[in-house]
């Protein structure tokens, strides 16, 4: 059996030539589907659309995987009627899917939701046995085990060179705007700890990226598990949110365990908008000492900030990069409020008839796809864009740099790289759409 798997490229994520491309942390999903049933004797091929310029003439595939989030779902719909039309059996997985089923059902053989290794390995099956379905459906379970992923079959050279590991894959908060907490069902989806430590251990790495979006979902497993890590010597980067540094317990073990580094979804600098957005243990007034402690501890802050919240309006988010730049993080990021579909804030603002539109190859989290409550869509889309340049001026990343007591080196090099497709246009989507 010949299996194609791909992840489809969007309007940031994707190939623009080597000499231009940046390079982007090594995704899991496809590379932990490769573990296909040995029965099937599969030969495995995989095409990231994002860091490679794919080339599928002449090829043939008996089945072919397509994984997608909503503003990537429209190439994916492009390339599954592609491999239909070559014969192939098309099966479509991954959040968008699983979160808009009936849609992507119409794009595909066979529909993968829910996590994909209980449901991968059963449409393989049924496919070799001419038995396949049209929908595969399964709960994630509070525990899952999975396979050690096939980081062999990855284009080479086009990743950060750390390895990406994932332990807990869910999330318990309900952040209106997320879609993590729908996926997975607002629980922690937790691997067996011993099972992540053997995969950490055959990597022979010094450095991880952590994957969990919410590791610490789970406090009493986020304990044990980096209590796990302490004798392997590594260091690691990962998420966290806000208020990790008052769990004196937890925060510790994240220090003695090798953190260098941790990005921050401080969303908004207005407390009304994290009250209403259903992310209220983010208090903005604690945000400076928060930095201070990381700092204090030579944890790297990576924070993302979001404009475009109903208490936003053009004043207040004018002084953004500013305030930002008091708090000293060391690497900023923006984007304005995305109502992905499948979420409590696409469904509100549905209800409103707010959403401008449902093209959702614009849903990349640096487009305005919907009517704000206090300034039009443009004047949004131009604030995020000044609100970038402002914060990748020469003079505020060289401070950044200098106030950093490790990795200063490394700081300037992540900043320059986003200053580049900030200048360059790549990195900030430009209001096309109406």
């Amino acid at each position: 059996m010949k299996i194609l798997l791909i992840l489809p490229h969007d309007k940031i994520y994707r190939y623009r030539g080597f000499l231009k491309q940046s390079m982007p942390y090594a995704p899991l999903t496809l590379t932990t589907l490769a573990l296909v049933p040995t029965e099937l004797e599969a030969q495995i091929e995989i095409i990231d659309e994002g860091v490679q310029k794919p080339s599928y003439d002449n090829k043939r595939y008996d089945v072919v995987g397509i994984t997608c989030v909503a503003s990537s779902s429209t190439r994916a719909y492009q390339l599954a009627q592609y491999w239909r039309d070559k014969g192939s059996f098309v099966v479509l997985g991954g959040v968008h899917p699983t979160l808009m089923p009936e849609e992507a059902a119409q794009h595909a053989d066979a529909l993968a939701v829910g996590p994909g290794e209980k449901t991968w390995p059963q449409i393989l099956r049924d496919f070799q046995n001419g038995t396949a379905q049209k929908i595969y459906q399964a709960d994630y379970p509070p525990e899952l085990s999975s396979p050690i992923a096939r980081r062999d079959l990855l284009p080479r050279h086009r990743y950060l060179p750390i390895p990406t590991i994932i332990a807990n894959r869910g999330c318990t908060n309900h952040c209106h705007y997320c879609p993590v907490h729908k996926v997975y069902g607002g629980q922690s989806v937790t691997r067996p700890i011993e099972e992540v430590i053997d995969e950490i251990k055959r990597l022979q790495t010094k450095k991880i990226l952590l994957f969990d979006p919410s590791p610490t979902s789970n406090k009493e497993y986020a304990k044990n598990f980096f209590a796990a890590l302490l004798p392997l010597k590594i260091k690691w980067f990962g998420l966290a949110t806000t208020d990790v540094v008052y769990d004196r317990e937890l925060f510790e073990l994240f220090v003695r365990s090798g953190c260098e580094g941790l990005m921050f979804g401080f969303e908004s600098l207005s407390q009304a908008s994290m009250d209403k957005s259903g992310k209220p243990f983010n208090q903005v007034g604690q945000y400076k000492e928060v930095v201070e402690i990381l700092h204090r501890h030579q944890i790297t802050v990576l924070g993302c900030f979001v404009l475009g919240f109903d208490e936003d309006t053009p004043k207040s988010l004018a002084r953004t990069a500013e305030i930002v730049e008091e708090l000293n993080i060391d690497l900023p990021r923006y984007a304005v409020l995305t109502p992905f579909p499948g979420t409590n804030l696409f469904t509100r603002l549905k209800n409103q008839n707010r959403i401008l539109t449902e093209d959702y190859s614009f849903y990349d989290s640096e487009h305005v796809v919907f009517q704000p409550e206090q300034m039009s869509a443009t004047e949004l889309q131009q604030i995020l864009y000044r609100t970038w340049q402002k914060t990748y001026r020469f003079s505020t990343m060289l401070k950044r740099a200098r106030l950093m007591q490790k990795n200063g080196g490394m700081s300037l090099l992540a900043n320059l790289s986003l200053r580049h497709y900030v200048h360059k246009g790549t990195l900030i989507g430009s209001h096309k759409w109406n």
